[in-house]
């Protein structure tokens, strides 16, 4: 993609991620846009047949720019203060993806699986727990629902906690979650028993 063509794309998401600050991308225009960024009509229609269409891009944008962030994470807890982060900066382009596309927009924009995978590999190593694939699929799943829920909480105002308290309070049921799952496995293999 030629310089120029990123440049007008990437002005027009500015705009929108500014103007969705003061309303719902229902009623946003094109002609606002253009004011905002000092474009002329034509440069849009160019690139985006509408404005739900330069919403699309800028969430495929946005996906693309946390997976390039999350790259440079060494652990699960800095991935997702990253993600908080960056939620509390952007939290109207975030309510917008939740408005117009729900949970599972939100889900399909956020790449939650690599960094569930991460948790489990680690807290597994750690506990020296043998991988079963079919019990972690499902705990994924779970975990990634529950974790879509709270983050969907915070991101609507429902949750007054800044992100380094939310991660903190992720990694404290984390941690009982895994000793729990850590002891029943040992009983399980009778390595370990403890009565009261």
């Amino acid at each position: 993609m030629p310089d120029y063509e990123n440049r007008t794309k990437q002005g027009l998401d500015a705009a929108l991620r500014a103007l969705l600050r003061s309303r719902p991308l229902d009623q946003l225009r094109v002609r606002e846009l253009m004011e905002h960024c000092g474009l002329r009509r034509q440069s849009f229609y160019y690139h985006f047949k509408d404005v739900y269409d330069l919403f699309a891009w800028s969430v495929q944008r946005e996906r693309a720019l946390l997976l390039e962030d999350w790259e440079e994470c060494l652990t699960w807890q800095q991935t997702l203060l990253g993600l908080m982060n960056r939620i509390q900066g952007e939290r109207a382009f975030y309510r917008a993806v939740l408005d117009h596309g729900g949970t599972e927009e939100l889900g399909a924009m956020i790449p939650l699986e690599k960094t569930l995978e991460a948790v489990q590999a680690y807290y597994r190593d750690r506990g020296g727990v043998p991988p079963e694939p079919e019990t972690e699929e499902q705990t994924r799943r779970r975990g990634r629902a529950m974790l879509l829920a709270l983050l969907e909480s915070w991101i609507r105002g429902g949750l007054a906690l800044t992100p380094e308290e939310l991660v903190a309070a992720l990694e404290g049921v984390v941690n009982r979650s895994t000793a729990g799952t850590v002891w029943q496995t040992l009983r399980e293999q009778g390595n370990w028993s403890w009565t009261p």
